[in-house]
């Protein structure tokens, strides 16, 4: 598999193609690849559970919210936002109490546009190009 490789290009090319397949089953893999020791397979989990999308992918997430790197804190809180939906919500305010200032400031202003009426509607709608694409 993949994902064992010794190589982590490999393995964040094999996360890249689990996020490209948007099948909800590669949620567990993505999963264990959000544990990996090398951040840029970490960051490319983040990235492939938001093509992805959906509660699983956010109930995913939230083990990115708790990693060492910043950065990968950073993508998980942005990539929730654009998820959306109560499960998202949940864990942006988990987020508000990072120790990292601007990942706080971050989910704040995610909060404060998913839970606005518009983008409540907005962010429960499929994405335009996300449609085209599954049309392909």
């Amino acid at each position: 598999m993949a994902l064992m490789r010794e190589d982590s290009s490999e393995r964040e090319d094999a996360v890249d193609a689990l996020g490209e397949s948007w099948r909800p089953e590669a949620v567990e893999l993505l999963r264990l690849a959000l544990e990996d020791p090398d951040e840029g397979v970490r960051e490319a989990a983040v990235d492939a559970l938001e093509e992805i999308g959906g509660d699983e992918a956010a109930q995913a997430l939230a083990i990115a919210l708790r990693d060492e790197d910043s950065s990968v804190r950073e993508e998980s809180v942005e990539a929730l936002g654009e998820i959306g939906g109560e499960t998202a919500i949940r864990f942006l305010e988990q987020a508000l109490a990072d120790e990292d200032e601007s990942i706080r400031e971050t989910a704040a202003d995610i909060l404060a546009e998913l839970t606005a009426p518009k983008a409540r509607v907005h962010a429960s709608s499929p994405k335009p190009e996300k449609v085209r694409n599954r049309l392909k």
